[in-house]
């Protein structure tokens, strides 16, 4: 439980909501400058933001799961 312990703490589910922001937000920006023409690579680059995005949604509700509140 120590792992889950970890994942459900309070910076990891902060980082993880603000990491798959910047790359649902930026990734494709970034990626379009860099010459970056694919619309798959930068789908693909903002569906990983929101997959990190929600990972982080979930691990917040596990969070409340194990609180001892």
């Amino acid at each position: 439980m120590d792992g889950l312990d970890f994942l459900a703490s309070r910076a990891v589910i902060i980082s993880g909501a603000i990491a798959g922001a910047l790359i649902a937000t930026l990734g494709p920006i970034i990626l379009k400058r860099a010459g970056v023409q694919s619309s798959r690579v930068l789908s693909m680059v903002t569906r990983l933001g929101y997959a990190l995005s929600w990972i982080s949604v979930g691990l917040f509700i596990a969070a409340g799961f194990l609180s001892n509140y």
